[in-house]
């Protein structure tokens, strides 16, 4: 178990590293198959420069070459995708297989949407229709109720695209429309739901504290994505003890 926690903890640090490509060049339209280089001074980075939070922690932060700081952001990405997993593998102890594989992607691909959502806010639509393909083949080839699944995700996108229309794209994103789709597919009814509603309210609890202290305006734009993906993620992590809490929405 401990060989298990500390592996997916590695493996969460080099996606990490990996997701702070993506988070950085895609954006910017830029290629991910390039070799990284210092945003600073654009010298190619070195191997050594690379491993995760070690390199940063061994070159206090400042890039080898130029001395230049280096974004905080980078060592936090890597940390939070390893602790995710981690922890996911600490709390459900889960066995190797396609079901756990499909899980760990649904982590990976729901914390880079937390990320891209709460730096730039935006929801990539590689991201999303990867996952959505992925999830749509996996409800129809390994679950024996896929209606459930799809009509929660309908019903879920329905809901967002009418907030969206009304508001015309001011209080929600079309990226919002597809994550709930995505939502819908990967949990079902009634977990869907209930992760959108946590995540909104979630959403609104922190939108009105920042307006209260002064943080935030009316005008302000508040990543819903990202309270969604969290509330997603602690799910996956907590799913069994959600158990109790899910049958009361049963039929």
């Amino acid at each position: 178990m401990t060989l298990s926690i500390i592996l997916a903890g590695i493996g969460g640090l080099v996606y990490g590293s990996f997701l702070n490509v993506l988070l950085w060049r895609l954006p910017e339209g830029k290629r991910i198959d390039g070799r990284s280089h210092c945003r600073s001074c654009n010298h190619q980075l070195a191997w050594f420069d690379l491993i995760p939070v070690l390199s940063f922690a061994m070159l206090r932060g400042k890039c080898r070459y130029c001395h230049a700081r280096i974004h905080l952001r980078y060592p936090l990405v890597e940390l939070a995708v390893a602790v995710v997993l981690g922890t996911f593998f600490a709390i459900r102890i889960p066995l190797l297989g396609f079901e756990t594989i499909i899980t760990i992607f649904g982590l990976l691909i729901l914390v880079s949407l937390f990320f891209f959502d709460l730096f730039y806010l935006i929801l990539p639509d590689v991201l999303i229709f990867l996952a959505i393909g992925v999830y749509a083949l996996y409800d129809i080839v390994k679950i024996d109720h896929t209606l459930p699944y799809f009509l929660t995700a309908l019903l879920s996108a329905s809901f967002f695209a009418i907030l969206y229309a009304v508001s015309r794209g001011k209080k929600l994103g079309f990226g919002d429309v597809k994550l709930a789709f995505l939502l819908g597919l990967m949990f079902g009814y009634p977990l869907g739901f209930l992760i959108i509603i946590l995540g909104t309210w979630l959403a609104a609890l922190v939108a009105i504290g920042l307006l209260l202290t002064g943080r935030a305006t009316r005008t302000d734009t508040i990543p819903l994505g990202s309270f969604l993906t969290i509330v997603a993620i602690i799910s996956i992590i907590f799913y069994y003890e959600t158990f109790p809490f899910i049958s009361l929405f049963r039929w």
